[in-house]
């Protein structure tokens, strides 16, 4: 498996977890953290995420923050993004979907 494939794994993994893509708004990241805006944070399914391999915690705030570590954020957010929308190459800090990036 090569290391672009691992992470879309991990992605197609996590969403149904996440509550679907029509639950995320947007998907961004820092060193450490998805952070992800969601429509309805009940649709979570808080359990299933934390066994994640990947998952090393969460913070359920307004933004949603799963840790996952300082090596995977950005290729897991690029990944998770181009999930949400197929079109987005790009792997800038914050995508929107159904926007450009924000540069």
């Amino acid at each position: 498996m090569t290391h672009h494939d691992k992470f879309t794994h991990t992605a197609t993994a996590l969403l149904p977890h996440l509550g679907g893509a029509t639950n995320i708004t947007t998907v961004a990241h820092c060193v450490t953290r998805l952070r992800l805006t969601l429509l309805d944070h009940t649709a979570l399914d808080e359990t299933a995420l934390l066994t994640h391999p990947a998952v090393l915690g969460l913070i359920n705030t307004d933004t949603l923050h799963v840790i996952v570590g300082p090596y995977a954020a950005a290729p897991l957010a690029t990944a998770l993004t181009q999930l949400l929308n197929p079109s987005v190459t790009t792997t800038s800090h914050e995508v929107a979907r159904g926007w450009e990036p924000l540069l």
